[in-house]
This record gives structure tokens, C-alpha cells and sequence, in this order.
């Protein structure tokens, strides 16, 4: 082997320094204050809120009988909680509709804020079409672990909002090498004590659903490692896959919807 073949020390830490600043200055150009798909997702979940909300006394007073604890319960499971029994009797539907709703007003407000704000970076790296296959996978993930480990009934979008933890966890660990400081501080290591201090909360806190959460993380982190994206050059993925789960996460939106709507329409006696 030739010695002036060999690249020196400076060029390779030139290629280096000039691909991070390649990767710093491609997120910081996609880095919106409200993105649209994020932005989007956040508005839904709030307005279906606001229709449980104000459709749960009417749908309490319909004609669905059942021996329910109370109105908001009732009115939850009419909209498409994750309800064991009703999934095993055919409405799978249930594992991505439960993730747009929620119990009550602080439940929506936390999910949210995390929603939005991990959405943005996450919308930043991923694109929106990616961002979405990320949060259904995650949402099912979790809604998926939380019934096979035996919980009859859940809301919540906190799986989806683990599932992009755990894709900014593996993203930035992934594409550590690519990353100056400030990024390095966003993902990988940088939200690792996030998810440590989450997970340790659902163990103290009866009501958090600790199951969902891993699996949403799980999903998240899966995802992390197939996903292409549009911020490390090279890294794009394919583009027919891309499409192909695309029309997927439309296909599966829109079923879920449809079912949502079907569903109230018949507990309310239309």
C-alpha cells in the first residue's frame, strides 16, 4: 500500500466536521415552531376530547345498556377505548382509536405538551410521513403490550408519546458520530433521563399505565431502526416503502375513524 494513498488525519476531520454541520444546519431549516403534522395530531385529540365531552351525557342517556361505572366511562368506551373484551370480540379498531382519547382534562394537557414537543424534533428529523408510521406503530405497541399483560381498559396517548422517546433514544445513539453538542444534548443519552424518571413514575402511580408505555418505547425504538430520514445525508431510506406505508397509516386512520363514528352514531340511537 502506497503512504500517499492513505487520507490524512485533517482531511477525515474536515469530511467529519463538515457532515455535522450538514446534519445541524438540515434540522435547524425542518425545526418549525408548529409543524404542521404534529400541530395537526395535537388539534385532533384535543377535538375529540371536546366531542367525548359534550356528547357524554347524551350518550349515557342512549340506548347502549351495559353495567357502567359511570358517565365518562361509558362515553369512552362508545369512542373507542382500549377495552379487552370488545377487541377479542372483533374491534381491533380499538388499538389505535384509544389513543386519541382521554380521561380528563390533565391527562389530555400533559400528553399533549410531551406530544407537541417531541412531535416538533421528532417532525424535524423524520418528515411527516414518517412521523406518522412512527406514532401508529408506537401507539398499537403499547396499547398491544397493555392488553396481553392483563389490562382490561386504557386511554391515552402516552404510548405514541414513548414511542417517540424511544425513536429520538436510538436516533441520537445511532447517529451519534454525526452529531455536534447542542444535538447530542436533544437525543440519544440527552433523553435517556426522561424515560428513566417516566417509567419510575408509573411505578409509584397506580393509575399510569406502565405496560403501554414500554411497548409504545419499544415500538418507538423498532421504528428508529428502519426509518430512513431527512436530516444525516445518505440516510433517506426507500422510497417505495415509504409510500407503501404511507397509503398504510391512511388506510389504517381512516378504518379507525369510521369505526369511531359508527360506533357513537349507534350508542346515541341514530
Amino acid at each position: 500500500m502506497i503512504k500517499g494513498d492513505l487520507p490524512s488525519f485533517e482531511s477525515i476531520y474536515f469530511r467529519s466536521s463538515l457532515i455535522k454541520q450538514a446534519v445541524v444546519g438540515s434540522f435547524v431549516r425542518n425545526l418549525k415552531s408548529y409543524p404542521l403534522f404534529t400541530t395537526a395530531l395535537v388539534v385532533a385529540v384535543v377535538a375529540v376530547h371536546l366531542m367525548v365531552f359534550s356528547l357524554e351525557q347524551s350518550i349515557w342517556e342512549g340506548r347502549l345498556l351495559g353495567p357502567f361505572p359511570d358517565m365518562r366511562t361509558k362515553a369512552l368506551l362508545v369512542f373507542g377505548a382500549r377495552f379487552t373484551p370488545a377487541i377479542s370480540a372483533g374491534e381491533p379498531w380499538r388499538l389505535i382509536s384509544c389513543v386519541f382519547l382521554h380521561g380528563d382534562m390533565m391527562h389530555l394537557g400533559l400528553n399533549m405538551v410531551a406530544l407537541f414537543g417531541l412531535g416538533r424534533i421528532c417532525e424535524a428529523v423524520y418528515g411527516p410521513a414518517r412521523l406518522s408510521w412512527l406514532l401508529l406503530v408506537s401507539g398499537v405497541s403499547g396499547s398491544a403490550l397493555s392488553m396481553y399483560g392483563g389490562t382490561p381498559l386504557s386511554v391515552g396517548a402516552s404510548g405514541a408519546v414513548f414511542g417517540l422517546l424511544g425513536a429520538g433514544v436510538v436516533f441520537g445513539l445511532r447517529y451519534r458520530h454525526y452529531l455536534e453538542g447542542p444535538l447530542k444534548k436533544v437525543f440519544g443519552r440527552g433523553l435517556m433521563p426522561w424515560v428513566i424518571l417516566n417509567i419510575s413514575i408509573g411505578l409509584f402511580v397506580p393509575q399510569i399505565d406502565n405496560l403501554g408505555h414500554l411497548g409504545g418505547l419499544a415500538g418507538g425504538a423498532v421504528m428508529a431502526l428502519i426509518l430512513g430520514n431527512r436530516v444525516i445525508p445518505g440516510e433517506e431510506g426507500h422510497r417505495n416503502l415509504g409510500r407503501l406505508m404511507t397509503c398504510a397509516v391512511i388506510g389504517l386512520t381512516t378504518w379507525t375513524v369510521l369505526m369511531m363514528i359508527d360506533s357513537v352514531l349507534a350508542a346515541l340511537g341514530s
